[in-house]
């Protein structure tokens, strides 16, 4: 599935990014949390946003957010998002062990059909 960012604009919480995800334009706030955390990895904004539209896994959280997971090799990028109005606001952003959290692929949402 092709993802392509149309524009992105600062804004007081983090970065809103509009993106056209194969034909569904989809708006994603990556708070300066998420995308600090995601700096301290090495992980691109582009790739944050590809973890979060392409997971392997999503699971539920705490307080009605979701976790999007996608294995890098034995860790697993987790991201934490919530939604907001028609929007999805990524809360954070971090890397851990696979064996830890990853269920085997289960979706309990799902950003794009």
């Amino acid at each position: 599935m092709a993802m392509k960012i149309i524009k992105s604009i600062d804004t007081k919480r983090g970065r809103l990014f509009e993106v056209d995800a194969s034909g569904r334009a989809v708006r994603i706030l990556l708070t300066w949390h998420a995308l600090d955390g995601a700096e301290d990895y090495g992980i691109s904004a582009d790739d944050l946003l590809n973890f979060l539209m392409h997971p392997e896994e999503v699971i539920r959280g705490h307080a009605g957010r979701f976790i999007a997971h996608k294995r890098l090799n034995r860790h697993l990028a987790r991201v934490v998002y919530e939604y907001e109005n028609e929007s999805f606001v990524v809360i954070t952003f971090y890397i851990s062990h696979a064996d830890r959290y990853f269920k085997g692929g289960i979706n309990e949402d799902k950003i794009l059909p």
